[in-house]
Formats: structure tokens, C-alpha cells, sequence
């Protein structure tokens, strides 16, 4: 298991108290990455107390490997290191040559997942908080400025729990389990998001909650849950845009406003009526 320090023991905690600064220290994060040895894909999920983690901790690759890079965050680490993942190198080597890239390495926290499920970590000595690891199957945990040393164990372990689920629902529900073992020590979460990756270069989830009051995990959740019923058929506009109708309240208010301006000869949808297929 290589990283800069080692892994602790499991502990309970509390929820924390709420910031009493606006100063946040970036990114205070606990994210997990993980790998569905059925389909190839990849997925992260994260939540920080700073605004819009989803941009700048996670990168994937499918079939490929999984990046994150967090604490006093450089996006580019990150984007290093999914392009030697993409390349082949195992998450040892990626670690290693992406420490050696960064004179400020020493506050950053990284950790990759390879294309073998194989995990490794490096923890930056000016790192003053609880941060730990956990590597799970197929799945690393990795957290910084927790509320204790327990926060990453009880997401590896939630996300082997289900191990027949969709791989976002692992993700989200491991991030769910962190927040529940006491998440940061000082919250509250503000931002989170979650991202697998799909065939075609076409990602299966890509959500993100970048500003929340303090409840950015439970908006994530709701988010997912409704987007869940969505993905399919998302995928089938991209991929199968032929065999998606259109819905005819949308096609019927269409032709309406366009009647209504006198736009017919530019639009003439009503003309064409049967090229589409509609549903209601």
C-alpha cells in the first residue's frame, strides 16, 4: 500500500460544528475513486466546504484510470496524471512521477487508481490536519482536514457493500457514508459532484453542486436520483439521435410561435410535420 504516510485505525465522530470563517483553506475535501471491472469505467465522487470541487480535483479515463489531486489543489497534477494513467503506467509509477513534477508537492494529497484497479497515494508533509487513505477493491478513499481518522475506511467500506450497483451509486453512497463517520472539521459542505465515464467518450454521470448552503451531499443525492432516470435515454440523443421523439408539447408550441411571428418560411416545421416523430 505506497503513500507518504501510513493508514490509521478506524474511530467514531461527531458531526462538526459550522465554519465560523469564510476563509477556507483549498480544497478541505474527502472524495472517492473508483472502478467497475464489468463495464471499464471509471468514477469519482468528492464534497469540499469550498465552492466548485467539481472542476478541479477529479480526472478520469475510461477503462483507463482514475486521478485525484486535492489540498491547496493544482488542477495540473491531476490532469498529469491521467495523461500517464491514459498512457498505461500503473498508479505507483503515476504517483511517483507526478510528486517529481511539483517543487509544492509537499502540500498536495494525490492518489491514482489503474486500469488493474491497483491504488497508490502520496501525502504532502505540510499537510498539518487528519488526512488519511483507504484502498478498498477497486476503489481508493482519500480525505484531508477531517473531523477524525475514520471518515475514508467507512467510504471504502460502503463502497464494496454494493458491489453489484451502478458505480455511481457506489460512489454517491460512499460519499454519503463519510459525511455520516464526521466528513471535515469544520464543514459545512458546500460543493460535491460525481463523474463516471462511459464508452464512446460520452460520460455515463457528470453531475455537479457547485454552491449549497450546507447540504451539498444531500443536493447531490437528490440530484442523481433524479438524473438516474434520465441517463439512458441522454445517452441515446448523443448516440441514436434518430430514434429519440419529440415531444409534442414542445413541437406543437414550436410551430405555434412560429406561426405567431411569421417565421414560416424560415421555419417551415409545420410544412415538414411528418419528418418527426413525436410522443406525448
Amino acid at each position: 500500500m505506497p503513500c507518504g504516510r501510513g493508514l490509521p485505525s478506524r474511530k467514531k465522530a461527531c458531526r462538526c460544528p459550522p465554519p465560523t470563517s469564510r476563509d477556507k483553506e483549498t480544497l478541505v475535501t474527502f472524495s472517492i475513486i473508483g472502478r467497475c471491472a464489468r463495464t471499464g469505467a471509471f468514477g469519482g465522487a468528492i464534497t469540499t466546504s469550498d465552492l466548485a470541487v467539481g472542476s478541479r480535483c477529479l480526472r478520469l479515463a475510461h477503462g483507463k484510470g482514475a486521478m485525484l489531486s486535492q489540498h491547496r489543489t493544482d488542477s495540473r497534477l491531476g490532469d498529469l496524471g491521467i495523461s500517464l494513467l491514459a498512457a498505461g503506467e500503473t498508479a505507483q509509477d503515476t504517483v511517483s512521477k507526478v510528486s517529481a513534477s511539483s517543487s509544492a508537492i509537499e502540500w498536495r494529497q494525490i492518489g491514482a487508481l489503474d486500469a488493474r484497479g491497483r491504488a497508490a497515494v502520496y501525502h504532502g508533509r505540510r499537510m498539518y490536519s487528519i488526512y488519511t487513505h483507504s484502498i478498498g477493491k477497486d476503489c481508493l478513499a482519500l480525505g484531508n482536514i477531517l473531523a477524525n481518522d475514520g471518515v475514508t475506511d467507512a467510504m471504502a467500506a460502503a463502497f464494496e457493500a454494493a458491489p453489484d450497483a451502478p458505480l455511481g451509486e457506489r460512489l454517491v453512497a460512499a460519499l454519503e457514508a463519510g459525511r455520516d463517520a464526521g466528513g471535515e472539521v469544520l464543514g459545512p459542505l458546500r460543493s460535491s459532484a460525481v463523474r463516471v465515464t462511459g464508452e464512446h467518450g460520452i460520460d455515463a454521470v457528470d453531475l455537479r453542486v457547485d454552491i449549497s448552503e450546507e447540504t451539498a451531499v444531500e443536493d447531490l443525492r437528490a440530484l442523481y436520483d433524479a438524473y438516474a432516470g434520465r441517463a439512458d435515454a441522454l445517452r441515446r440523443v448523443a448516440l441514436e439521435p434518430d430514434t429519440m421523439p419529440v415531444l409534442r408539447s414542445l413541437f406543437e408550441a414550436s410551430i405555434d410561435r412560429i406561426a405567431e411571428l411569421g417565421l414560416e418560411a424560415r421555419f417551415p416545421t409545420a410544412r415538414h410535420r411528418d419528418s418527426w416523430t413525436l410522443r406525448d
